[in-house]
């Protein structure tokens, strides 16, 4: 059967017609992802992030800062470990942590190191980072002590179990001199009774987000704070 010109450049069309919307939407499976790593290490070492079948790329667990945003395929979960090289002399990946994926097209997953050594493992923890997650003017607080801990923050009330966080919106206390400010306090649990062993005014904006990790000193077991604030454009 012979086709005419006219029927080819038809059944051509009609092809590119249904190829394109398929391109589109392989283009839009990409998500923008980033990481921020705890406890403070001074020199965090990159690690792989599984990224397709067999592939993985190489990213940075900063915690001081939020790492460079990497485009990656949308997957259902992300997964960080290393690929090591077993007996056989065949290479596998060891996990070191997982977490179900975000749905937004930009995400920052939260890494905190279970022990000294990337290989004692991690827990992650995983937050959209757009307007209805994490964006400027909201805070998250992490509770890695192993005692309860509560907080004012502004007009806000919050209570954190060990090993656990929350993402709070506050408003700001006061305004002066066309700068925005937090009343700040935190309680940590002794006995029946809350006792604050931090009060502070923070500066607050709306094109910061900021971070607080709450642990142990190791040498006194005093309760200290690090923070890490992030300006958006």
């Amino acid at each position: 059967m012979k086709f005419s010109s006219m029927q080819i450049s038809r059944a051509f069309s009609l092809i590119v017609y249904l190829i394109i919307p398929f391109i589109a939407n392989a283009q839009e499976e990409q998500v923008s992802l980033q990481f921020v790593s705890f406890p403070i290490t001074a020199d965090p070492k990159p690690i792989e992030l599984i990224t397709g079948e067999g592939k993985t790329i190489e990213v940075e667990l900063p915690s001081n800062s939020l790492s460079p945003a990497y485009k990656v395929p949308k997957l259902q979960s992300w997964i960080l470990g290393k690929t090591v090289i077993g007996k056989d002399e065949k290479p596998s990946f060891k996990i070191y942590g997982q977490i179900n994926a975000a749905s937004a097209a930009s995400q920052l997953v939260l890494v905190v190191r279970k022990g000294i050594a990337d290989e004692d493992g991690y827990d992650l923890v995983c937050f959209e980072n757009n307007a209805s997650g994490f964006s400027g003017g909201k805070y998250i607080f992490l509770n890695a002590t192993k005692v309860d801990v509560a907080g004012k923050l502004g007009d806000l009330k919050f209570a954190l179990k060990p090993k656990k966080h929350t993402l709070l919106a506050p408003k700001p206390s006061e305004e002066k001199n066309d700068r925005n400010y937090l009343y700040t306090t935190l309680y940590y649990r002794k006995g029946d009774e809350a006792t604050p062993f931090y009060t502070s005014t923070w500066r607050f904006s709306e094109k910061a987000r900021t971070m607080v990790f709450l642990y142990h000193e190791p040498h006194n077991q005093r309760i200290r704070i690090h923070t890490i604030r992030d300006y958006l454009p």
